[in-house]
C-alpha cells in the first residue's frame, strides 16, 4: 500500500508540474481542449507560441505520458515480484486511480483552474467568461471516468497479471 501511495504522490506532482508549466508550450486549440466551452470560443483567436515552442510542448508532454504508463508497469511488476493476486492487484490500481482522479479534480479543476484562474494569464482574452466561476464545468467527463475505473483497474490487473502465469 505505502509503495502505491508513494506513486500516486509523485504522479500527483509530475501532473501538477505539468500543468503549471504546459501553457506557454502547447498549441491553443490543444490546451484549450481541456477547459469549458466559452473559454475555447474566447480564446480560439489566440495564436499558438513558436513552432520551436511547441516542440518542446510536445515533448514536455510526451515524458509526462511515458510517465504515467511507467508508473502503471511499475505498479504491476511490482504487484507480480510482491505476488498479488487480482483482486490486491485490482484494488491497488483502483486505490491509484481513483485517488489521481480526486487529485485531479480537486486540485487541478477546482483550484488552479477555477479558483485560482491561473489559465487567465496566458490567455487574457478569457477574463470574463462565465466558466472560470463554474465548478461544475467538467463534471460530466469526471463522472464518466470515475463509472469506468473499477472496470478499467480490472482489466489492467488482468493484463498486469498476465505476464505470472
Amino acid at each position: 500500500m505505502i509503495t502505491t501511495l508513494i506513486a500516486l504522490a509523485a504522479t500527483c506532482a509530475l501532473s501538477l508540474a505539468f500543468i503549471l508549466v504546459i501553457p506557454p508550450f502547447a498549441s491553443t486549440k490543444l490546451f484549450m481542449r481541456f477547459l469549458p466551452r466559452d473559454v475555447r470560443e474566447a480564446a480560439k483567436h489566440h495564436p499558438d507560441p513558436p513552432a520551436g515552442r511547441q516542440v518542446v510542448g510536445f515533448l514536455i508532454t510526451g515524458a509526462a505520458l511515458a510517465a504515467y504508463v511507467g508508473v502503471l508497469v511499475f505498479l504491476g511488476r511490482d504487484g507480480l515480484r510482491r505476488g498479488y493476486g487480482f483482486w490486491r492487484m485490482y484494488g491497488r490500481y483502483l486505490l491509484f486511480m481513483v485517488g489521481y482522479k480526486v487529485f485531479d479534480i480537486v486540485v487541478q479543476d477546482q483550484y488552479i483552474v477555477i479558483r485560482r484562474q491561473y489559465y487567465i494569464r496566458f490567455f487574457p482574452e478569457t477574463r470574463d467568461c462565465a466558466s472560470w466561476n463554474d465548478y461544475s464545468f467538467n463534471k460530466r467527463n469526471q463522472m464518466i471516468r470515475l463509472i469506468a475505473f473499477p472496470f478499467l483497474c480490472a482489466l489492467m490487473a488482468w493484463i498486469a497479471l498476465l505476464p505470472g502465469r
